[in-house]
């Protein structure tokens, strides 16, 4: 199995590499930028947020970037998420498209229960109203890209 920095790595060069491609089949740089963001999402929403301990490599990058605080955080949120999921590599976080659909709907989920709890103090528009643009549709082809690849590296390498 690749460790967590293999993994990161990887999808780096498939962001990197794959944005340029886009952008010359056609797409608007918009688009490939979108796509690109989309992939670098994927360090942070990983497959590999299903373990149950503490020491994940999305934790890290927050950590060393955003600080203690930010990575612990990070974990908790995804607590409930990891207690879900029955084992680590599960194929409902590791599958290469059910695992994706999982953790964007679970953070949906988050999302919206934030929103309506803040209903209650602000003033909040529907949620109804937040439009799903074309650019979310490229990010999300990138987030779903680099799990297939981590679960490509975890089946062969």
């Amino acid at each position: 199995m690749p460790s967590g920095k293999i993994h990161a790595l990887a999808t780096c060069i498939a962001a990197g590499a794959i944005s340029p491609l886009i952008y010359l089949s056609g797409q608007s740089i918009p688009n490939a930028l979108t796509f690109a963001g989309g992939c670098i999402i994927g360090l942070l929403v990983t497959p590999d947020l299903d373990v149950r301990h503490w020491d994940t490599h999305s934790k890290t990058i927050l950590r060393r970037s955003a600080g203690s605080l930010a990575g612990a955080l990070w974990n908790l949120i995804w607590l409930p998420y990891a207690r879900f999921i029955p084992r680590h590599r599960h194929p409902l976080s590791h599958g290469p498209l059910q695992g994706t659909a999982l953790r964007v709907a679970y953070l949906l989920a988050l999302t919206a229960l934030i929103w309506w709890l803040l209903g209650y103090v602000f003033p909040m528009p529907a949620l109804s109203h937040l439009a799903l643009t074309p650019a979310i549709w490229w990010a999300l082809g990138g987030l779903a890209l680099v799990d297939v690849l981590h679960w490509g590296m975890d089946m062969f390498l």
